[in-house]
């Protein structure tokens, strides 16, 4: 099992370049305290044009640590006078979520499809009895994926479905490929009587 502490940032027009140097001066701190830190833009769906920060740790006590350690660090306070002074974004965050299957941080892929579900807690244990089939179908495509939970957050009935995929090519092509699956149709039709898809994005990982 894993943790993640993921921050959103909306970037103001024109102001990407800016923002995208401090998520990435950012990120380059909060490793330094433990965390497997990526970024990401989305490029498509849901908050298209923004930026996110992922910071994976082992466990809470281990993220407690690393943000203790950050909090206090002199480049990441150099980095919040900026963002004072001159705000380029809005950021939403950090919300800490938990990895229920596939744990893996430090996938190099470059891209990401997240499905975010509205899923009644209730119904957790009988979405996770569909993860074998739909991990069958993704291994077939050589797909990477992850089902997560939030823990702290301010939606606590959602669960979010991951798909890491090699590169825009691998994306299209083995979207094609599972679309046209039929064992994914009915594994589609059984995950809508449980919950319901609420948003999805696509996301280029830049880090």
């Amino acid at each position: 099992m894993s943790y993640v502490a993921v921050r959103e940032f909306t970037p103001m027009i024109g102001k990407d370049v800016v923002l995208e140097d401090r998520i990435l001066r950012t990120s380059d701190v909060i490793e330094k305290y433990g965390a497997v830190s990526r970024v990401g833009k989305v490029i498509g769906g849901h908050r298209a044009g923004d930026y996110e920060l992922y910071n994976w740790y082992e466990t809470v006590a281990a993220g407690a640590s690393a943000m203790d350690g950050f909090s206090n660090d002199p480049d990441l306070k150099k980095i919040f006078e900026e963002r004072a002074l001159t705000p380029v974004a809005e950021m939403r965050g950090p919300w800490l979520g938990r990895m229920l299957h596939n744990s893996k941080s430090t996938d190099p892929r470059k891209i990401v499809l997240a499905r975010d579900y509205h899923m009644p807690r209730k119904n957790i244990a009988k979405a996770m009895e569909l993860v074998p089939n739909l991990q069958a179908i993704c291994d077939e495509n050589d797909v990477e994926m992850g089902v997560g939970v939030p823990v702290i957050a301010s939606d606590h009935e959602m669960m979010r479905i991951i798909y890491r995929f090699k590169d825009l090519k691998h994306w299209g092509s083995a979207t094609d490929a599972v679309i046209a699956n039929p064992s994914f149709s009915e594994l589609v039709d059984a995950a809508n009587e449980l919950g319901t898809l609420k948003h999805s994005r696509l996301i280029m990982m830049i880090k």
